[in-house]
């Protein structure tokens, strides 16, 4: 399958607060995420990821860096560095990222 329409796919519930959904190649991942206003996420994993933030506000640490992100702001976090989400919008936070190699628990 060499197309997909985000617009048409549901978002998958990956835990309360968090939606995705997602494309995924043998090497590479495109996510679309949904985080929930004053949802908190802190984690690492093995993949590299890069993401935009398309709607929204949230303060992104990575590693020992804070930043208040917001729509139009891009990022990239290295492999097995911890890095967490503090969504301060009332509103969704909304927002695209790229996963190498694909994260497993979200293909589609």
């Amino acid at each position: 399958m060499y197309f997909s329409n985000f617009a048409e796919m549901e978002f998958k519930k990956k835990k309360e607060g968090i939606f995705f959904k997602s494309i995924t190649g043998d090497k590479i991942q495109l996510a679309y995420i949904k985080l929930k206003p004053n949802q908190i996420t802190n984690h690492s994993h093995i993949n590299e990821q890069m993401g935009y933030i398309i709607s929204g506000k949230v303060e992104l640490t990575i590693g020992e860096e804070k930043k208040i992100c917001s729509a139009g702001m891009a990022y990239f976090i290295p492999s097995n560095i911890q890095h967490g989400f503090r969504v301060l919008s009332d509103e969704d936070l909304e927002y695209i990222e790229i996963f190498s190699p694909p994260k497993k628990e979200a293909k589609i």
